[in-house]
């Protein structure tokens, strides 16, 4: 539902940081530290990762979702099933609509299970900055999952209540967060500001080239730092297009200034595994546990509004008929967006606690983490391009769609290399509503012919 408050520019950015961009703007605390366990720190191979970094953000989160998709709604509303909608109402039955409607299930189940291993390695990782704090360094394992464990509990079991009253706290914390994400990465840049030069795509392309097929692997992390991008498209019917646009421009500004302080923290401290987390406590060392506190209100933030969008693209399925009728509670008598469905929550809930459990650590989080979003990516890249087909007036948008799907599809093969290393928990949690739906939309065309 598209929220019309006459709300002023600044409320309606500090409301999208809260709601919108958790989970992109929680994905510096673990991106570089995960690249740079594969990639040695030598000034050239952290320029060419940095320009990457940029670059990715830049092509799949701004012009795939802030300016292509964001310009294509149905009924205020985003995400794969409305483009779906938006393709029904323009094709005519036949195997093109039904390409069209099988590409939205796929998309849409690979967006459910993606909700799964995001709240684990965004509270995971979080965690793990407590090995930093001083006469903590040895903290066993099994501390750091069961205080993972507890977080996500209390997460989940939030829910029943609403969000509406915690919400508007969401918006400053998160503001805090990324002048703090800008801040930290500004102090860092300003030791060696020729790193700055990395927003030149030449370094990208060189890395690829230099490093052959262990460059091209090295996609299969860099995506982690456009994962929550698709958030951007999924949540404009909560909030509407500008407001999340203006915030993504300041969004993007203090994660791209934190990642090149980041990668300059690389050169100079190669033994150091944390990245951010290091970063923050060489510089003020004193702040670091205020640090780690507001790191863990990021992540519970981030994982709230990856369960409030699994909400909505539940019940967009629930209100289009690709889902059976599911109980849903409505939390806020202002907010119709504001919902809570208890059996997806309590699905959540336990599939959440058995990624924690099985992967133990945030590192082979990651391994498991980024083959549902780009397939999610190539998806609306593809939907998008049939969309932009049928309208002549936008025929220069199809051309550069095709361009974006094709580069959200060499990410999609980067990572098939992680399928044997974790990556196949996103097929077999995406399986179950993608199972679902099409029994479901059968059943439906059966009872309906049998009529």
């Amino acid at each position: 539902m598209n929220n019309s408050n006459p709300d002023s520019f600044w409320s309606g950015v500090i409301r999208s940081m809260g709601i919108v961009f958790g989970d992109i703007g929680t994905s510096p605390i673990y991106t570089l530290t995960v690249v740079f366990a594969l990639t040695p720190r030598t000034e050239q191979s952290v320029l060419g990762i940095l320009s990457l970094v940029v670059w990715t953000m830049l092509i799949l989160v701004t012009v795939e979702y802030a300016w292509l998709a964001m310009s294509l709604s149905y009924k205020g509303q985003g995400g794969e099933i409305m483009l779906r909608e938006i393709l029904t109402r323009m094709l005519k039955p036949g195997r093109k609509l039904a390409f069209a409607g099988f590409l939205a299930f796929i998309g849409v189940s690979l967006l459910l299970g993606d909700g799964v291993i995001t709240p684990a390695i965004t509270i995971m990782s979080a965690v793990e900055g407590i090995l930093l704090v001083p006469g903590l360094e040895n903290l066993g394992l099994e501390i750091l999952i069961l205080i993972a464990v507890v977080i996500a509990i209390g997460l989940f079991a939030f829910q029943s209540r609403g969000t509406d009253k915690v919400a508007r706290i969401f918006g400053p914390v998160m503001l805090i967060w990324f002048i703090c994400l800008a801040a930290t990465g500004l102090a860092s840049v300003v030791t060696m500001p020729h790193i700055l030069k990395a927003v030149n795509p030449y370094y990208a392309f060189q890395f690829l080239t230099e490093n052959g097929l262990a460059g091209f692997f090295v996609l299969s992390e860099v995506i982690l730092c456009a994962t929550g991008g698709e958030a951007l498209y999924a949540d404009m019917g909560h909030l509407g297009k500008k407001p999340i646009l203006n915030a993504w421009y300041f969004v993007f500004a203090a994660l791209l200034l934190n990642y090149m302080g980041q990668g300059i923290f690389a050169i100079q401290h190669p033994d150091i595994k944390y990245l951010l987390f290091g970063m923050v406590q060489h510089q003020a060392p004193y702040l670091y546990i205020p640090f780690l506190l507001l790191t863990v209100m990021a992540t519970v933030i981030a994982s709230q509004a990856i369960i409030s969008g699994t909400f909505s693209v539940v019940y967009q399925g629930l209100t289009t008929r690709l889902l059976p009728l599911m109980k849903v509670e409505y939390t806020s008598s202002r907010i119709k967006s504001q919902i809570h469905i208890p059996v997806v929550n309590w699905f959540l809930f336990c599939a959440v606690i058995l990624m924690i459990l099985i992967f133990k650590k945030s590192e082979y989080l990651a391994a498991a983490y980024g083959m549902a979003v780009t397939g999610s990516m190539t998806i609306t890249g593809l939907m998008m391009i049939l969309v932009f087909s049928q309208i002549k007036k936008l025929k220069w948008k199809q051309f550069i769609a095709v361009i974006v799907t094709c580069i959200a599809f060499i990410f999609f093969v980067s990572t098939l290399s992680k399928i044997p290393h974790g990556a196949y928990w996103s097929l077999i949690l995406a399986a179950v509503p993608l199972t679902l739906i099409i029994i479901w939309t059968k059943g439906q065309k059966q009872l309906y012919r049998s009529l």
